[in-house]
């Protein structure tokens, strides 16, 4: 079994590390796993500089759990004809929120794919993001 070393004398099983982060509140563990996306995409680049660094992590970075699933909620709403006004007015507001997010998630790529001199679709590939129409 995989084992990840703490520190000196000091090691975990991959599985053990799971069942602990299982047991974490949603919000600490979408940092941690922000964190470990993080460092998987710097470990695919070699010496990344900072602009890359703040780059990778605006690209990993996720709407808030919340956010996302209270959007996911009302857009159903809509879908199914039963949302009230408010609420339309509150996913309007998230929509906003998203498109924003969006924004800066295709300018943080646009950013990396300049600055590492390769194609677009060629850096969401060597990322592991798959072609997407839609974030949100």
């Amino acid at each position: 079994m995989q084992t990840i070393e703490i520190r000196k004398g000091l090691s975990i099983g991959v599985d053990e590390m799971v069942d602990g982060a299982s047991k974490m509140e949603t919000s600490s563990l979408e940092q941690f796993v922000a964190k470990l996306e993080n460092l998987l995409a710097n470990r695919k680049v070699k010496n990344p500089s900072r602009r890359e660094r703040e780059l990778l992590a605006k690209i990993n970075q996720k709407l808030p759990e919340l956010t996302q699933s209270r959007y996911d909620f009302l857009t159903a709403k809509l879908q199914d004809e039963t949302i009230t006004a408010k609420e339309h007015k509150e996913l309007l507001k998230l929509i906003e929120i998203s498109e924003q997010h969006n924004a800066e998630w295709l300018e943080a790529l646009a950013g990396l794919s300049q600055l590492r001199g390769v194609h677009f679709e060629e850096l969401m590939r060597q990322l592991g993001i798959p072609p997407q129409h839609s974030k949100a």
